[in-house]
């Protein structure tokens, strides 16, 4: 026997796994690479970058003689650290002469609280009292109109975007289910409504999936970029330690396309028809955070790895987030249940209509397209059960997956193909070319 350990990790609750026998007789196959070392002092690091920026100005030759410089950073559920990215940058603005802001890209997720504002950009910067804000799309007359892209979004930022003299962003390169994230400060960071719902109607096409950096959502998203005028991107590369591992600054579609070119290296594996497996087994690394909202985006992560015919067991406890359930909004698919293609035409018209946001119906439509084609077996929390099985998921408490596992050992035979997929969040597959 073959023992896996199976990440079942949340960020309060790091190094746990759940152990699985496979079988000898199966062809395994396991998808994991080193992690890469931490970057010894982020502070550091990120100087380092913006002053050898990448086709761009120098950071301290940007703020030279300006009054604003507006910090553009994620919200609570992104990993790049803030809070020791944002300090030396905000020393150097001070130094300047320059007035250091900071807006959160929240996008339609809501506020943060002061508790979480503290937390993202750290105490004794929350305590300088600097400006900070959060996108808040209920405020619609915060909003600038920019123009419109060339796929015929048109652009409304926030005005403390529209305003400052110079703008630099600060994202997290990771695997989304529409591409790469890191570069959505503008879309959906800190747009309005009617932006964010008209760019996200792109995340419904075929080939919007993880790994393709070329699809009209995130090509919509490098526009809007420009458009807004952002002089400066710093992308950061987070591992499954929470580790800061590469730290790129500099124009900021060309720096964020080779923070993509560094994260691949590490994360994305080129498969043939013959690597697809039966069973797909996938964990969940402290970084994706609390909620299956974010985690489940490792279904759609290993698709191109499993059989048409495959299953997928996907392991992750999801406890929740302050007055969020684990298995929050997921309830949100339940009226297309089961998955079925009638159903998913409804789904459509749906979104088509407006009946249905697209701002959480990018994410669970993924998941349920991918439902539709291939089975789905989900390991959480027993406390989140009640709520999985209601929307109809075939969900299973941790002392349950050896069993789930073999029931499928039957259906495909003791010699079935398995893959092991550890940073199921993290990892991409695409076609051998």
């Amino acid at each position: 026997m073959k023992i896996l350990n199976v990440p079942f990790e949340a960020a309060e609750d790091r190094n746990v796994s759940i152990p699985l026998s496979v079988p000898e007789t199966c062809i395994l196959k396991e998808y994991a690479r080193p992690e890469q070392p931490a970057v010894a002092d982020v502070g550091k690091a990120v100087l380092q970058a913006v002053e050898n920026p990448i086709h761009s100005a120098k950071f301290s030759e940007l703020i030279r003689g300006k009054k604003t410089v507006l910090f553009m950073i994620e919200n609570q559920f992104r990993q790049a650290p803030a809070y020791q990215l944002l300090p030396p940058l905000v020393e150097m603005v001070r130094k300047a002469g320059a007035e250091p802001k900071i807006i959160i890209g929240s996008g339609k997720v809501g506020s943060l609280d002061d508790d979480e504002i503290k937390e993202k950009i750290g105490s004794e910067l929350f305590q300088s009292g600097i400006a900070v804000t959060c996108n808040d799309v209920a405020q619609a007359d915060n909003y600038a109109f920019e123009g419109v892209t060339e796929r015929g979004i048109p652009i409304w930022v926030h005005r403390w975007v529209a305003e400052a003299d110079v703008k630099v962003t600060i994202g997290t390169t990771q695997a989304t289910l529409w591409g790469y994230g890191g570069s959505g400060m503008v879309i959906p960071g800190t747009a309005n409504n009617e932006t964010i719902e008209m760019n996200h109607i792109m995340s419904l096409a075929p080939t919007c999936v993880p790994g393709n950096n070329e699809t009209p959502m995130q090509l919509d998203k490098y526009e809007a970029l420009h458009m807004c005028g952002i002089n400066m991107g710093i992308n950061v590369i987070v591992n499954n330690r929470f580790e800061v591992t590469a730290v790129n600054a500099g124009e900021p579609e060309e720096s964020h396309r080779l923070s993509v070119k560094e994260y691949e290296k590490i994360y994305q594996y080129q498969i043939a028809p013959e690597d697809k497996a039966d069973i797909v087994i996938c964990g969940s690394t402290s970084p994706t955070d609390h909620l299956f909202f974010h985690t489940s985006w490792a279904v759609v992560n290993v698709d191109p790895v499993t059989k048409d015919d495959g299953t997928i067991i996907f392991a992750s406890p999801c406890p929740g987030y302050h007055a969020w359930e684990g298995f929050a909004l997921m309830d949100l698919m339940k009226a297309y249940m089961p998955p079925t293609e009638k159903n998913m035409e409804a789904a459509l018209k749906d979104f088509y209509s407006h009946k249905k946001e697209l701002w959480a119906g990018c994410i669970w439509y993924k998941v349920y397209e991918l439902m539709v084609r291939k089975q789905t077996k989900y390991i959480t929390l027993e406390q989140n059960l009640n709520l999985a099985h209601d929307v109809g998921l075939d969900a299973s408490a941790p002392n349950e997956t050896q069993h789930v596992f073999d029931e499928l050992l039957k259906k495909y035979g003791p010699s079935a193909k398995v893959a092991f997929v550890p940073y199921g969040r993290y990892t991409v597959f695409s076609e051998k070319k």
